[in-house]
């Protein structure tokens, strides 16, 4: 291995936990790794982050499933900011950047001096002999939805240089070198999934979320989004028995019942396993890593999917193919820009 292809190493600054709290959540976390040993990789998240300096970063909303829906969450919270903002320099700078994610896949901009980054995360489960790992008896899991009800809700500072526990430090350890088996998806995606553990050494465990799975022709599979709760993902799954399965499976009004008595008994009780008419379901623990080169956090990759074009340049392909009308005001052509070029005033930084 030559010098620049070395792997560059983590540096994980470990802090004991010295509360009972702590001791007793890291004593839970050991009984489960040994209970459910494997980890699998998950499908991608993908949010937005910025950089304040230091090697830490603001993370936002990271629950996107392409890089594109990221990118268009990154130009709405800068239209929010152009619209509060009352210094005239700024808001010139932000409306060329929103300009420039409305018609071009760019992954990091550069407002007011600070990096604006499309970030992408790895979603990890654990399995073991009885299939995915549920929730544990020490995860919180507050019944009302008001008090978390979405993941990332708030802003997470991100840094992976800050000290963490030595239960983290170890998943983190755990989840740094995994990727995608060779079998099961495609060259690009298994090759791209290598390259990250390598280009990208360190990172962050973001907080636990949860997902209900099915259990399908002797394999788990998963069934619902992701949540911030246990509770939530069982709210998912009793939404799903009472108005989904009726409809699109055609039950009989028996097995409706069947399925709004399992609703019922989901919504009172704290259980993470349910099956019903020979269907199993259970409620799933998901974990979030964020990982970090020194130049910060990664962002999508090459073999991500990614189908959708900037809004933009997608209306100005609906116009050219006589799909929508054409506006009172001419619209640049397909794949163009605005026609004042936003260069003079900010640029994407980065590849």
């Amino acid at each position: 291995m030559s010098d620049g292809e070395r792997r560059l190493g983590a540096l994980i600054r470990v802090q004991p936990q010295t509360d009972p709290v702590g001791a007793v959540t890291e004593a839970d976390a050991a009984r489960r790794v040994a209970a459910y040993p494997t980890v699998r990789v998950g499908a991608p998240l993908f949010g937005h982050a910025l950089d304040l300096g230091g090697g830490r970063w603001q993370v936002h909303g990271l629950v996107d499933d392409t890089p594109q829906a990221a990118r268009d969450a990154l130009a709405h919270r800068l239209r929010e900011r152009l619209a509060e903002t009352t210094d005239p320099a700024v808001a010139a700078e932000l409306t060329a950047v929103v300009r420039v994610l409305d018609w071009e896949k760019v992954d990091q901009v550069r407002v007011a001096g600070r990096v604006h980054r499309i970030v992408r995360a790895d979603t990890f489960a654990r399995f073991g002999p009885d299939g995915p790992e549920p929730p544990r008896p020490t995860d919180p899991d507050p019944r009302q939805a008001d008090e978390c009800d979405s993941f990332l809700a708030g802003d997470l500072i991100a840094d992976p240089g800050a000290p963490t526990g030595v239960g983290e430090a170890a998943l983190r350890v755990e989840l740094l070198p995994a990727h995608y088996p060779s079998a099961g998806v495609p060259a690009q995606v298994y090759a791209d999934s290598v390259a990250a553990a390598h280009s990208h050494p360190n990172g962050v465990v973001l907080p636990t979320r949860y997902a209900v799975a099915e259990y399908v022709n002797g394999a788990w599979q998963p069934f619902s989004r992701v949540v911030a709760t246990p509770h939530l993902a069982r709210e998912d799954l009793a939404f799903a028995f009472r108005y989904v399965h009726p409809r699109i499976n055609q039950l009989t009004d028996g097995e409706t019942a069947a399925y709004e008595q399992a609703a019922a008994t989901i919504e009172g009780s704290r259980a993470d396993e349910v099956e019903v008419l020979g269907h199993r379901f259970r409620i799933t623990r998901v974990e979030t890593l964020l990982r970090f080169s020194p130049d910060g956090p990664e962002g999508p990759r090459p073999s991500d999917y990614d189908p959708e074009p900037p809004p933009e340049a997608h209306v100005a392909q609906l116009r050219e193919q006589g799909l929508l009308p054409d506006p009172d005001t001419p619209t640049p052509a397909a794949g163009g820009g605005p026609e004042s070029d936003p260069a003079s005033v900010a640029r994407p930084v980065g590849p």
